[in-house]
């Protein structure tokens, strides 16, 4: 499965969202929304989320207060979406918050997960520079 592409929306009155259709086909009916890396929000197929994150919790001592409190940051900030008929969902206040959205969202699909920024910070970050694709391969291939 792969996620490919940028699409921009808006949340509507009611802080509902949708998926864009090209990335809903791909995910299955287990995705989970979640706090990602440089606050952006991470859309990921359930599966990918074990992989990812909950896997590395298993094992964890109950002592190990280090990986507790990691596990509480990373699972605090967890929406499992309730679609309505048209595949709208309301963005947790938490994560909305923790991207700092208010209402232009950039959906980026990155191969094996989608991530979420506020159109001003894609904008502000990537939105205006053209791409360098010798760059990123450089750093790719390092």
């Amino acid at each position: 499965m792969r996620f490919l592409g940028v699409h921009k929306i808006s949340l509507d009155e009611k802080n509902r969202i949708r998926i864009p259709s090209k990335f809903r086909a791909k995910l299955n009916d287990d995705y989970l929304l979640c706090g990602g890396t440089n606050n952006c929000l991470f859309v990921l197929n359930g599966d990918d989320y074990e992989n990812l994150f909950a896997e590395s919790f298993l094992d964890s001592k109950l002592n190990d207060e280090k990986v507790q409190e990691s596990m509480r940051e990373l699972c605090t900030l967890v929406q499992e979406p309730e679609e309505d008929s048209q595949g709208r969902f309301v963005l947790q206040n938490d994560l909305k918050d923790y991207a700092n959205i208010s209402k232009k969202v950039v959906f980026i699909g990155l191969v094996n997960r989608i991530e979420i920024w506020p159109e001003e910070v894609y904008d502000a970050k990537w939105g205006k520079i053209k791409p360098s694709v010798d760059k990123a391969v450089k750093i790719l291939d390092a």
